[in-house]
């Protein structure tokens, strides 16, 4: 145990002196001006846990998708599987054995409960699918928490069980997107275009008076809030799609730009 903190540092031997005085020389005082967190590279690990995608050492990666009901981990291959038949089994299998024994460390970061379904790289040879089964059994030998692995199919689908105790850490440590939501998906900039339009449309609609087509200063007036790229994607070019809308529509737009992504319109 590495501590900053004199004080904390004190109250911990203190404690282990009354209860297992063998363990207080496990107990370290960080005393370096280099903050505790970036000496052991810890917040670099909290946001290696946050990511989806892990890199693997052969050049393949891990996509690791958490949801509510489930956890879909997808192994993809990397360069070196281009190749002759034989050679490219053999570098997928590596690809696979390297995947499963991370998979296991992922699992224990991360605190993953539940049911966890992998899609490895689908091999041709049984005895591939076997030594890709062994490698996750040996793996996972390791966690304290109860984990049953089901054979891979031959499509190279493996479920996993681990007994789940808590929330995740990603749950723990993290909240869904304010923008999307948690679908890790925002709406397309031309969608946005288009709610615009149809709401200016039904503004117009329901208002009372009835603007001068050909008088440019009878015009109505609206306030568009919107974020920088809907700002760039609305201004940008020779024409832009916002001369073009206000022309159509015969309306004056005033565009006001904020940091968030959000979206109104307001009718003066």
């Amino acid at each position: 145990m590495v501590v900053d903190s004199p004080r904390t540092y004190h109250e911990v031997t203190r404690y282990l002196q009354e209860i297992a005085p063998d363990l207080c020389d496990r107990v370290m005082l960080f005393d370096k001006r280099t903050p505790i967190f970036d000496e052991y590279r810890i917040e670099e690990g909290i946001n290696n846990i946050l990511s989806k995608r892990v890199p693997l050492s052969n050049g393949g990666s891990l996509v690791i998708e958490q949801t509510e009901a489930l956890v879909s981990i997808d192994v993809n291959g990397g360069h070196g599987m281009l190749g002759q038949e034989t050679s490219q089994e053999k570098a997928v299998l590596d690809v696979n054995l390297a995947a499963a024994k991370q998979i296991a460390r992922e699992l224990r970061l991360r605190d993953i409960g539940g049911i966890i379904v992998v899609d490895f790289i689908d091999m041709a040879d049984e005895s591939n699918r076997r030594l890709v089964y062994e490698e996750v059994k040996k793996a996972v030998e390791k966690d304290r928490s109860m984990v049953k692995v089901s054979e891979l199919s031959k499509h190279g689908l493996m479920e996993m069980t681990r007994k789940r105790v808590r929330p995740s850490v990603t749950f723990m440590i993290s909240e869904p997107c304010t923008c999307c939501h948690g679908t890790g998906r925002v709406e397309a900039l031309e969608t946005s275009f288009s709610k615009i339009e149809h709401e200016i449309c039904r503004l117009l609609a329901a208002s009372y008076k009835k603007p001068d087509p050909e008088n440019a200063k009878s015009w109505p007036r609206f306030v568009l809030r919107v974020d920088r790229h809907m700002c760039n994607y609305l201004t940008s070019g020779k024409r832009t799609k916002l001369a073009v809308l206000s022309s159509s529509l015969k309306v004056w737009i005033l565009l006001k730009v904020g940091h968030e992504k959000y979206l109104s319109i307001n009718h003066l």
